[in-house]
């Protein structure tokens, strides 16, 4: 497994707990965790995703990786 591809699973996990929540209500409407949390990943990797949701902070937090946009792409490339 790849670490981009641990970052998704966390990130689903995540969303999983979030979608239960009104500020994801939109995000559940129209797509599944694992979708939210590829795209995301896939986003994060490139530089053209937004960090700020609340579901990758808790996903930084868990896997022990700096909250900065670089931090995250060098450990989603890495």
């Amino acid at each position: 497994m790849t670490q981009a591809q641990h970052f998704r699973d966390v990130l689903a996990e995540q969303y999983r707990d979030l979608f239960n929540t009104p500020d994801y209500a939109y995000a559940a409407a129209r797509m599944t965790p694992e979708a939210l949390a590829t795209r995301m990943t896939d986003g994060l990797k490139v530089g053209t995703a937004n960090k700020d949701g609340e579901g990758i902070k808790r996903t930084c937090k868990q896997l022990g990786i700096k909250y900065t946009y670089g931090s995250i792409k060098s450990y989603l490339n890495g």
